[in-house]
């Protein structure tokens, strides 16, 4: 007799078995009526993962004609594979139970390796269809018809265009044209070449070159999206040590001058990038929210969905083998009508409303929708002690101290004490196209904006360092900062900034102030990296009319690992290499400390961040991983000149990101040993607060899928005295 255990196993095994031998594959619930993010294993594993971006699930699934397969291409209903061992490829209809595969010529290793980008104009079964290989560290094309020819045909480019260039990035079609993103050698410039496919045929080519955006550098991760007939470049800036988006800009080419544009929505569309060959589908038929974008990058932990309207970027699936090869990586398309059923909006943004509230008309608070409770009050607040009220300030968040003072007259006399009440950072944040800044309460879970039209420089603008409850601003160009204090509405404009850095803003620039403004001590200090990798070192003060320089012709690479901090009279930050390097701005001198970080900082290899953070008198340097791995808190012990790890931090509470990092000593005990982190969840229209527990090693909220960290987005520290 055959327990129920038993019995469940043999049934399982039948139904593999039968699967087998009837050669059916079953695909994934949904398959081909929404997007999907399929991973191969090649021939060291006989099934293959399929991540579904709308409920952030990943099934593994055994399908047959995957198994040991590279891929080349998604074009609709078929799949362009490369069989590893042989290096054939073929097209396979992506259809339930189909066998339906069309043959390419045969296609040896060494074209292989150079020709791995590809278009196709039609259907592979129809006579008109051409297959189009753009060369990879090459100056070549290779085409053919697969139903017509019997091999490859190369040609190659122009002499003109030789010369110590290749092609780099990724190629699409649009209006019977190639367009395939170039690199120039001797220049590091990045232009896209576009072919007439006509002219291929006739053995007489037609290239056109067009430049890149000057915002645009070798730095970025370049995609090329054709959306109808609209062709759009998507520049994604990645952190070079845990890879995940840090910024994007997105650009529209204007086919009568052959100009790029630079745009803030993409129409209403979705787009799908991957290493070599991206999607674009409307918002209507994907079930999606409307200018999203998401994003494999399988240097950091899977996919992440980039939201064009409120600014943020979040991890929608995570992948189980994250440095698997880009080619085992894609996206497939649906390929039938999506049915109103298989819709899922959870993710649709909704809309809140601002209320005007304390004795400032320019701060509002977010009001939540939820039932006040009515109190009926028979004596006035007037009568209640002023001493009793003292003692709740110290209890009370910065917004409901200012709107104490709103109540009586006699309560409006509590406004030294307002000035003097316990508050904690806040996560301060910018939305698309919107002058209002955010301001979401970690501790108390609330939420404020601010309206600064008054700054009269618009919503195109970064943050950089924040100190004391001010704000290091810029324009996106650079060269116009200043430094703002929000809630005072007060700011100081800064010399005007001449950028000389050539890689990204975010990995060769960084900047840091001292203190407030409005002492005579301040010092604002930018670290810059110059194409021959020097290190420019430019200081300011108040009452000052330029900026002062420094060069030091170190072997600096062209990354600074983190922000400089101001500690002890001096600043602090890390060369990449891991020493700690040292800068007194009013000596104007530079030493180099014989003490290494604990982790070795290797970007774009090791998966680990690190900041540097002013803790009292003491220094900390933090590191974070991936958004699994545990936080790693490390002291300098100034006597020894050695780094020791930190297992407790007492009452201190750190506030991290990658732009400043705060630490407090936090008088709820529940917010003890707690690292914020630059995110939060968004379940339910309610915001929750993202930390990481030193006592329990845990994140919170456990899923990474559930955070949201904004693109543009700061901690600061409420002050209304300096």
């Amino acid at each position: 007799m055959r327990t129920r255990k038993e019995t469940k196993q043999s049934l399982d095994e039948e139904g593999k078995k039968s699967i087998e031998e009837k050669g059916e594959d079953m695909f994934p619930f949904g398959f081909g009526y929404q997007p999907w993010l399929i991973q191969l294993h090649g021939r060291k594993k006989d099934t293959q993962n399929f991540m579904n971006p709308y409920n952030n699930c990943i099934e593994e699934k055994k399908i047959r004609q995957f198994k040991g397969k590279s891929y080349l291409g998604c074009f609709g209903e078929w799949l362009l594979l490369t069989d590893e061992s042989t290096t054939e490829a073929y097209f396979l209809h992506l259809t339930l139970n189909s066998s339906l595969i069309v043959h390419l010529p045969p296609f040896n290793r060494k074209l292989f390796e150079f020709f791995g980008r590809c278009v196709v104009s039609d259907s592979p079964t129809s006579p008109e269809c051409m297959v189009t290989f753009v060369g990879r560290r090459s100056n070549a094309i290779l085409y053919c018809r697969p139903n017509m020819d019997t091999k490859w045909i190369k040609v190659s480019l122009p002499t003109d265009l030789e010369q110590n260039c290749c092609f780099t990035g990724q190629v699409i079609r649009c209006k019977e044209k190639i367009y395939a993103i170039h690199h120039c050698g001797n220049t590091h410039a990045l232009r896209v070449v576009a072919i007439n496919e006509s002219s291929l045929l006739m053995e007489d080519s037609t290239w056109t070159i067009i430049n890149m955006p000057e915002t645009v550098n070798d730095y970025n991760w370049h995609h090329l999206v054709a959306s109808g007939e609209d062709i759009f470049l998507v520049s994604v800036l990645t952190s070079p040590y845990r890879g995940n988006p840090t910024n994007y800009t997105i650009h529209l080419l204007e086919t009568s001058d052959l100009s790029w544009k630079r745009v803030k929505s993409i129409g209403g569309c979705v787009f799908f990038l991957s290493g070599i060959h991206n999607a674009a589908l409307p918002a209507s038929l994907a079930g999606l929210q409307h200018d999203c974008i998401f994003v494999v990058n399988v240097k950091a932990e899977g996919i992440y969905r980039i939201c064009m309207q409120d600014q943020t970027v979040s991890l929608s699936s995570p992948l189980n083998r994250p440095k698997h090869k880009i080619r085992k990586l894609f996206w497939v398309m649906p390929t039938r009508p999506w049915e109103k059923k298989h819709r899922n909006l959870n993710n649709l943004p909704h809309c809140i409303g601002t209320n005007k509230v304390g004795h400032s008309t320019y701060f509002h608070k977010e009001e939540k929708k939820e039932e006040r409770c009515k109190v009926d009050i028979s004596r006035p607040w007037a009568d209640m002690p002023i001493e009793l009220v003292e003692l709740l300030l110290p209890r009370l968040s910065l917004f409901d101290c200012l709107r104490l003072q709103s109540i009586c007259k006699a309560w409006n006399s509590l406004s030294h004490h307002v000035q003097k009440a316990q508050v904690y950072p806040w996560l301060m944040y910018t939305e698309n196209d919107s002058c209002l800044w955010r301001l979401f309460d970690p501790v108390y879970k609330n939420e404020y904006s601010i309206d600064m039209k008054w700054l009269g420089i618009g919503d195109d603008l970064t943050f950089h360092y924040s100190k004391d409850g001010w704000v290091l601003t810029s324009t996106k160009d650079y060269n116009s900062l200043f430094i703002v204090n929000p809630l005072k509405r007060e700011y100081f404009s800064l010399p005007n900034f001449n950028s000389r850095r050539y890689v990204d803003k975010d990995l060769s620039f960084s900047s840091a102030f001292s203190s407030a403004p409005t002492s005579p001590d301040c010092v604002v200090i930018i670290l810059e990296i110059t194409l021959e990798c020097v290190l420019q070192i430019s200081t300011w003060s108040p009452g000052e009319e330029k900026w002062n320089t420094m060069s030091f012709h170190d072997e600096f690479d062209t990354i600074l690992p983190c922000k400089p901090v101001f500690s002890r009279g001096e600043f602090y930050w890390y060369r990449r290499g891991g020493e700690l390097l040292v800068l007194n701005p009013y000596k104007k001198t530079r030493q180099v400390l014989e003490v290494k970080a604990p982790i070795m900082l290797k970007p774009y290899k090791r998966v680990m961040e690190c900041q540097l953070v002013d803790s009292g008198e003491d220094l900390i340097t933090v590191f974070r991983g991936r958004t699994t791995d545990p936080i790693r808190i490390f002291k300098l012990d100034r006597l020894n000149m050695v780094w020791k790890k930190l297992h407790d931090m007492g009452a201190v509470t750190l506030f991290l990101d990658r732009r400043t990092t705060l630490a407090t000593s936090c008088l709820e005990k529940l917010c003890h040993n707690q690292i914020y982190i630059s995110g939060f969840s968004d379940i339910n229209h309610r915001k929750r607060s993202a930390f990481y527990s030193l006592e329990t090693k845990e994140y919170h909220p456990k899923k990474p899928s559930n955070l949201k960290a904004p693109m543009n987005c700061i901690w600061i520290e409420p002050n209304l005295t300096s």
